[in-house]
């Protein structure tokens, strides 16, 4: 989750709002621009943000528009001290979550956040759809798709053009159908090619992180973290440490 605030104070109050209602987010970034939010968004994939409209170098309306078109799946909570018809407009007509005015009570940022937090979930804890397990043409083409060209950056835009389908709609009707947005398998598919790769192969981390589709090696290894718990390199040494375990049992049991 992000908070966006060109005001030290607001967000320092919305870090504290947060923490002591104790939700399940597992990191909580800050930003004090828009340019700012949507380099993070993009980087961190992130599920929620809480944003401020009017802030310098580009506002929240701005911002929201172009994290949208990169991180589609990501909820977007806006906090503003304007109360203009036209100007609330905006918010909704981008998609956002919701629009609360400054100073919010504590108890209505919560409302916001928790109807959220689902978006919070790792895919690792919940076992991903499979395409056997789906009925629809279009969805089965885009799981496929997926899951061959995970070494690939992804983007919903392109995903839509496959299927001849609006991006939005196709993201709702992934999730319809699969019960995950295209964001999570995307996700889900790349950390289990990367646990296999982990496990089985004697490639480094960073050839395994661009196998899987991810870039940057620390953007790898921090999402890796975030949803398994470990870092790749552990998860690579507990890996075989359990295979050298196996076959010395395997080899005891021979003798």
């Amino acid at each position: 989750m992000m908070i966006v605030d060109d005001e030290p104070l607001e967000r320092e109050v919305l870090t504290m709002i947060i923490n002591k209602e104790n939700l399940r987010i597992s990191q909580l970034f800050e930003a004090t621009n828009g340019l700012d939010a949507v380099e993070l968004a993009k980087q961190e994939q992130m599920d929620v943000v809480l944003m401020d409209i009017k802030m310098p170098i580009m506002n929240g309306l701005m911002a929201a528009e172009i994290i949208k078109e990169d991180v589609p799946d990501c909820r977007i909570i806006f906090l503003t001290a304007y109360e203009e018809p036209d100007f609330s407009y905006q918010p909704i007509k981008l998609g956002a979550g919701d629009y609360l005015l400054k100073p919010a009570h504590p108890n209505e940022i919560r409302q916001a956040l928790i109807k959220y937090i689902p978006a919070l979930d790792h895919p690792a804890d919940r076992s991903l759809p499979t395409i056997a397990s789906c009925n629809h043409e279009d969805i089965i083409t885009i799981m496929e798709f997926i899951d061959n060209n995970l070494h690939l950056e992804l983007h919903l835009v392109t995903l839509s053009e496959l299927v001849y389908l609006n991006s939005q709609y196709l993201s709702r009707l992934f999730k319809q159908e699969t019960g995950c947005t295209i964001t999570q398998y995307i996700t889900g598919r790349r950390l289990e090619k990367a646990k296999h790769f982990l496990s089985y192969s004697q490639e480094t981390v960073m050839e395994i992180s661009e196998k899987c589709g991810f870039s940057d090696s620390n953007y790898f290894a921090r999402v890796f973290k975030k949803y398994e718990g470990i870092t790749p390199t552990q998860y690579q040494q507990k890996s075989l440490m359990g295979r050298k375990k196996r076959i010395n049992s395997f080899n005891n049991f021979v003798m």
